[in-house]
């Protein structure tokens, strides 16, 4: 019995390792043949897909920019303190 289930196991093994790749290469050949037409460019999916990827990163980059000026805007307060401290020191 233990000879047996071994044997099943190594057959399912190598149905798997051709039966995966086999049906990675038939969906990806149904992805490139576009429903059976060829437009030579872009779907509309494809374009809103696209479109949301921008979007995302350009609302990303609003909180980017107002951290990023906050953070210049507190470096130059440093500095003038500083320059206030040193001077008020000499005087």
């Amino acid at each position: 019995m233990k000879a047996y289930k071994g044997r099943l196991m190594v057959l399912k093994g190598r149905v798997m390792s051709v039966l995966v790749p086999l049906l990675f290469v038939a969906t990806l050949a149904f992805a490139d043949t576009g429903g059976g037409t060829s437009t030579g460019g872009m779907s509309p999916l494809t374009m809103i897909f696209l479109g949301l990827l921008a979007a995302i990163i350009l609302l990303q980059l609003v909180p980017a920019m107002v951290l990023f000026g906050s953070l210049i805007v507190a470096m130059f307060k440093r500095s003038a303190k500083k320059a206030e401290a040193t001077s008020g020191e000499e005087a």
